[in-house]
């Protein structure tokens, strides 16, 4: 049976310098690392990407704008965030005393890209959800006196003779509705489109890799050489690749679309129920391939790797993802 050193596609490390004062994490913390972010960052998002948050917190003077674009740029950023929060995590592991960190940083940058993220599809679901619109102030029917009951309002006289209760009608002004995690949904399915196709880069190198081997002859020596770890994480990438390459070319014309207007102008000659349709397969294929690819490649390879990938401080690692990924959720809400 090989050794992880001549299985790895990448040749880089993150070893310490003396195993007798360094307890490397297991691959079980590291996976709960992911499993914790993903956790506590899809939690508040459910709050901080909510537009009528910061409604109230600003006392109801800023974040009205139920139909802003901000979420047009903001994705942009959210990306950069992303990247910048795997490059920080990077120049960390390099700066940690007692470590050997061969990797370049935009190595580490790229490779972090694979990492499973939840949040922004809770805020798809979520931003489905309409409600009553608390900017805009509604005003009761009012005909008759059953419509007065109904209101719970009382009579007031329209004339001079306080014994006259006549009523005039009031013009019909419906609830508003409004989907206020829709901005911060928007901005971060656009980022996560971006992000999946820069993990294409890692994906593919992994399957490249073991291609050129004939590890995934099924049969082979190649094969039978290698450990179930091996197995987990070249099968993870192809399958993120044979499923999520036709996903992000698909969310690649969705993306156009939107910002040609195309997109719209077909939604507006759908039915809810179509839309709803059409979120929910959105949401369904992204969980059951890129997402679920993601978390088989990391499987494989923290249990493949062994100490060779030992990173330092995992708590801090963990934090960075989700303060950077918490900024990212705020930053899109828009409304302003």
């Amino acid at each position: 049976m090989k050794n992880a050193t001549e299985l790895l596609p990448w040749g880089w490390t993150i070893t310490p310098k003396d195993d007798s004062l360094v307890i490397c994490p297991s691959a079980s913390k590291i996976l709960g690392t992911f499993a914790l972010v993903n956790i506590v960052v899809t939690a508040l998002s459910v709050v901080f990407g909510n537009r009528y948050t910061f409604y109230r917190l600003t006392g109801r003077r800023f974040f009205k704008n139920k139909n802003s674009k901000l979420h047009r740029v903001m994705w942009i950023v959210n990306v950069a965030l992303q990247l910048g929060a795997n490059a920080l995590i990077g120049r960390i592991f390099q700066k940690t005393p007692g470590y050997n960190a061969d990797f370049k940083i935009w190595e580490l940058m790229l490779f972090f890209t694979v990492r499973p993220r939840l949040s922004w599809i809770v805020l798809m679901l979520l931003s489905q959800y309409e409600v009553h619109n608390p900017t805009v102030t509604y005003t009761p029917v009012v005909i008759d006196e059953l419509d007065v009951q109904r209101e719970g309002l009382k009579l007031e006289p329209q004339s001079k003779d306080r014994n006259v209760t006549s009523l005039e009608p009031i013009p019909k002004q419906p609830h508003e509705k409004d989907r206020p995690w829709a901005s911060t949904a928007k901005s971060q399915a656009f980022a996560e489109i971006a992000l999946q196709i820069i993990a294409l880069y890692i994906m593919g190198k992994t399957a490249h890799f073991a291609s050129t081997r004939r590890y995934y002859l099924v049969g082979t020596a190649a094969n039978k050489s290698l450990p179930a770890a091996a197995k987990i994480m070249y099968g993870g990438a192809l399958y993120y690749l044979i499923m999520g390459v036709p996903l992000c070319l698909y969310e690649i014309f969705l993306l156009v679309s939107y910002y040609t207007g195309n997109l719209r102008g077909n939604f507006q000659g759908s039915s809810l129920s179509n839309k709803t349709v059409g979120y929910s397969a959105f949401i369904f294929y992204n969980l059951s391939y890129t997402w679920l690819g993601s978390w088989l490649f990391w499987a494989g390879f923290v249990r493949l790797a062994g100490d060779l990938y030992c990173p330092p401080k995992l708590h801090v690692q963990g934090s960075i993802w989700g303060a950077f990924s918490l900024i990212g959720i705020i930053l899109g809400v828009g409304g302003v």
